[in-house]
């Protein structure tokens, strides 16, 4: 989720909250507010009738025009009391409005009264409907200013915030593209805000430091190659004018071979730390898609006469295939997974090799290896194959899964080594 849409769902629920509990609080106090004045209304109405009925009780026909008015009168009904004195009452009643024919909500005042020394029971009402229609506009108001704040909310802080966050955005996105094997010197451009301007110096101090240290370590790496190639070239070269010397003993012979295999493990050795380096460097970071399957097909190929010359037999299962990754390090994969097979198996040995669906299966029949199955990809770790394995195949394999995304594994069962690579 996105910085902005965090800031902003908090303001937003946070207003919507306080917006949704207001509206019944306030309408509850509204309510009662009005029912106050309401009952105020009739009681001050009820007194004017008591006071307004003494001023004719010299009337001698006074009960009959109270009957007549309790007949005449909608809101207003006196009759005789039949029990004693009794505290006024408010209640709230649902009943016929005979001037609207509808029924509609009513206040009623019931008090206790005394008309020419008779008790008698007056009820005022008071219809409710233009409290209720208050009450409904009030509500369809706060509704619309609820739309109108969340709206304005929304839009409002939408468009500040993305103004606000502008500069981190641009630094985000920076981050992203930088390449530290391809971008040159980094610029950090102004903004208006102190804290990005800060923000964005760090960053880019910190990315021009990266880039100083990379080609420092690259410069170093492909000198001391260089400088490591001439002197074995040169050892190279002496040795083998020295093989051609026909006044060699067979003890001489014998050793110049052993220093020739030493000679040729050195440049093996040199070449696959470098390899090593330029991978732990991001050096083959272009991606493309790789038809592997023909690929694994030709590696198999040109290892034929390797296969041949240790009789082995070597079953493939290959289909159609294809990886996203850097063609040269599948390549890479791919050759020391093979090698590593058919250096490690015994004469008359099997190798097998099966792709499917993204799922390389790389197995050699072969006895167990000395060394604990975790340390299998380690550097400089070997479980067999002689002064010409340099205990680098493996680790350049698990080294290239690593950069690529994809899984390694490796188990041992009926006799037979297995690496799996999953691809994706």
């Amino acid at each position: 989720m996105r910085l902005l849409q965090v800031s902003l769902r908090s303001l937003l629920l946070y207003s919507l909250v306080l917006v949704v509990i207001s509206i019944p609080v306030s309408l509850l106090a509204i309510r009662a507010i009005l029912m106050k004045e309401t009952d105020g209304l009739l009681a001050l109405h009820a007194r004017q009738f008591v006071q307004h009925i003494k001023n004719y009780e010299y009337l001698d026909d006074l009960e009959m025009d109270l009957g007549i008015w309790d007949q005449l009168s909608y809101d207003v009904s006196i009759g005789p009391a039949t029990n004693g004195p009794v505290a006024p009452r408010y209640q709230t009643l649902r009943g016929l409005d005979e001037a609207m024919s509808e029924t509609r909500m009513f206040r009623s005042l019931s008090s206790y009264v005394v008309i020419k020394g008779k008790p008698y029971i007056l009820t005022i009402r008071m219809s409710l409907a233009d409290n209720d229609d208050l009450l409904l506009a009030l509500g369809a108001v706060q509704v619309v200013m609820i739309v109108l704040l969340a709206g304005g909310l929304l839009l409002i802080n939408r468009s500040l915030t993305k103004r606000l966050w502008k500069p981190f955005y641009g630094i985000l996105s920076r981050l992203k593209a930088y390449r530290v094997d391809k971008n040159g010197p980094v610029q950090s451009p102004k903004t208006d805000i102190t804290e990005f301007d800060d923000l964005n110096e760090a960053v880019g101090h910190l990315m021009e430091r990266n880039r100083k240290v990379f080609l420092q370590q690259k410069e170093f790496i492909e000198n001391a190659s260089h400088e490591l190639q001439t002197p074995l070239a040169i050892f190279h070269g002496k040795l083998d004018n020295l093989m051609q010397n026909t006044t060699l003993n067979e003890g001489d012979a014998a050793t110049l071979l052993e220093l020739e295999e030493t000679a040729q493990r050195m440049a093996r050795l040199n070449k696959n730390l470098l390899l090593l380096s330029k991978i732990d460097n991001d050096q083959f970071s272009d991606l493309e898609q790789v038809p592997i399957s023909q690929l694994a097909q030709t590696l198999l190929e040109n290892l034929n006469d390797l296969a041949i010359a240790g009789k082995l037999s070597i079953e493939v299962s290959v289909e159609p295939t294809t990886v996203t990754g850097n063609a040269t390090l599948m390549e890479i994969l791919l050759t020391n997974l093979f090698h590593n097979a058919i250096r490690h198996s015994p004469t008359g040995g099997r190798v097998q090799v099966r792709l499917k669906a993204g799922l390389l299966e790389v197995g050699n029949s072969a006895p167990p290896l000395g060394i604990g199955t975790d340390k299998i990809f380690d550097r400089f770790v070997k479980g067999g194959g002689g002064i010409k394995n340099t205990g680098l195949g493996l680790a350049i394999v698990k080294r290239i899964c690593e950069v690529s995304g994809f899984q390694l594994a490796y188990h041992y069962l009926l006799e037979t080594h297995t690496f799996t690579v999953r691809f994706h």
